[in-house]
């Protein structure tokens, strides 16, 4: 199934008005749909490209390059391995922002206490939730076609998707996990 979005989104600096497509694959669920909008929308200014190859043995939910193809920022939503965060943050260095989204500060809590001290470079890594039913209620609310209005800090984020379904309005806190670097 596919998702289309007619994006008028607005952070501090700018405002983009694009369309994005984002193919669901079989059993993707509206929540993992719904954290790949969020992580395209909060970064928009780097122009992300959804589940693109790397070239790399994983492929993120989102990816984004500098003008030589270099990637800059590697995002990978929901449930994510140890051993997979673990590859990544060795590969990533600090060269390549790596972030990890989850639905809400909970999950994400919890998972970060889970890969601290099994991730070799968890200086690396850096993670994103967001208020509870906040992802669950943008995911329930999808449809094939969608008009899309959001406002992104690095704060919070707001939303206003009409579709079929009518008009669903969200708001939430960003909520991150950045470790020091060693």
């Amino acid at each position: 199934m596919k998702f289309s979005f007619n994006i008028q989104a607005s952070t501090d600096k700018n405002s983009h008005s694009e369309k994005l497509v984002i193919v669901a694959f079989d059993n993707e669920s509206g929540e993992h749909i719904a954290l790949k909008l969020l992580a395209y929308l909060m970064f928009i200014e780097r122009h992300p490209h959804i589940d693109e190859d790397a070239g790399w043995h994983f492929t993120p939910d989102l990816i984004a390059r500098d003008e030589g193809g270099d990637i800059t920022l590697w995002v990978d939503c929901g449930s994510v391995s140890v051993k997979k965060v673990d590859t990544i943050a060795t590969k990533v260095r600090s060269s390549i922002d790596f972030y990890i989204f989850r639905s809400t500060e909970r999950e994400m809590d919890n998972f970060y206490r889970i890969i601290k001290d099994k991730v070799k470079h968890i200086q690396n890594v850096k993670c994103i939730s967001f208020d509870d039913e906040f992802v669950r209620g943008i995911g329930a609310c999808l449809d094939r076609t969608n008009n899309l209005e959001a406002y992104v800090t690095d704060e919070m984020i707001t939303l206003t998707i009409t579709n079929s379904f009518g008009k669903h309005e969200a708001y939430s806190t960003v909520h991150k996990i950045t470790p020091v670097s060693a």
